[in-house]
């Protein structure tokens, strides 16, 4: 069926209307009241001006509209022939679209089985990384989106998610896993990197501080232990020196008790032997009896103690 375009002609209309006569009259009357100072006086003749003035410009804008209403009058009529003409061009029109629709639909669902299995020829092993629905290009479903193109592009996502997972996990981080999930909800490696950097470098900051309390708390048990092995060789100089003390002590009271002992064994001795001494002095008083006459020295002392023994062993004694 040939084509039919719809043919409309206009022919211009015409208004006139003397727009430069109107001006100069408006132009004149402005110029009849520039400069005039109205009083009580003249205030009424103001009045009935403006009153004037007000009525030409209703009448002139009246005249406006019905002038507008005549010239609008052919294109209303026309205009509403013209809607239920566009009207009918819309039932065709719909008719087509719906088919055209329905066609697009079976395509579409046509070219994402398509991409599906084009997915799963392409990263089937890196699903897990590169699930479909979180690379899906909208864009493959277009008609101009060749397989090859397609390919390409999932291959391109493919390799940049190896080389990422790669980089990842050559950082040696306690973190990787973590890192591996980020990348696998933002494909952003940088951010990845960023995280893992942080993260050794806390790491690093609180084995650092691990450490230097570690080395503080050593020097502490150091310097504790140098106390006590210092406070230790104290107390053992101290028991030695009161060991010593206490030895020494021991040894003069054993020489002096030794020393008494021998003083007490020389005396008991001395005892002995003067006893016997004195008991082979005593005289046999069983026997006969004489006189004898000494002439002695004697201290008082002496004088004393020898009469003492006279009369200890018996023998009778005058003083002369």
């Amino acid at each position: 069926m040939e084509n039919h375009e719809v043919v409309v002609t206009q022919q211009a209309g015409s208004i006139q209307c003397d727009f430069a006569a109107a001006k100069g009259y408006l132009a004149s009357r402005l110029d009849q009241y520039k400069g005039i100072i109205f009083t009580e006086d003249s205030k009424a003749a103001a009045k009935s001006t403006v009153a004037e003035l007000r009525k030409e410009k209703k009448a002139f804008g009246d005249r406006v509209k019905e002038v507008k209403k005549e010239y609008m009058a052919p294109f209303e009529a026309f205009a509403a022939q013209a809607e239920e003409l566009i009207e009918m061009y819309d039932e065709p029109i719909n008719f087509i679209n719906i088919q055209l629709a329905d066609f697009e639909r079976k395509r579409a669902a046509e070219k994402r089985q398509l991409i599906r299995t084009l997915y799963e020829e392409c990263i089937a092993d890196m699903a897990e990384f590169l699930p479909l629905q979180k690379i899906y290009n909208p864009k493959w479903e277009n008609a101009t989106a060749s397989n090859k193109a397609i390919r390409e592009e999932m291959m391109t996502r493919k390799e940049d998610a190896k080389k990422a997972i790669t980089t990842i996990k050559e950082m040696h981080s306690d973190v990787e896993e973590l890192a591996l999930n980020m990348y696998k909800e933002s494909f952003d490696l940088t951010k990845c990197i960023m995280y893992i950097t942080n993260h050794e470098q806390q790491k690093a900051a609180i084995l650092a501080r691990e450490q230097e309390r570690i080395r503080r708390e050593e020097e502490e048990r150091i310097r504790r232990e140098e106390r006590e092995k210092l406070e230790a060789e104290r107390r053992a100089e101290e028991a030695l020196r009161q060991a010593q003390i206490k030895a020494e002590e021991e040894k003069q009271e054993a020489l002096r008790i030794a020393e008494a002992e021998k003083e007490a064994a020389v005396e008991q001795a001395r005892e002995e032997a003067a006893q016997e001494v004195i008991d082979g002095l005593i005289p046999d008083t069983d026997g006969e009896t004489g006189l004898y006459e000494y002439r002695m020295a004697l201290t008082p002392d002496a004088k004393e103690k020898l009469e003492m023994y006279l009369d200890s062993v018996g023998i009778e004694w005058e003083l002369i």
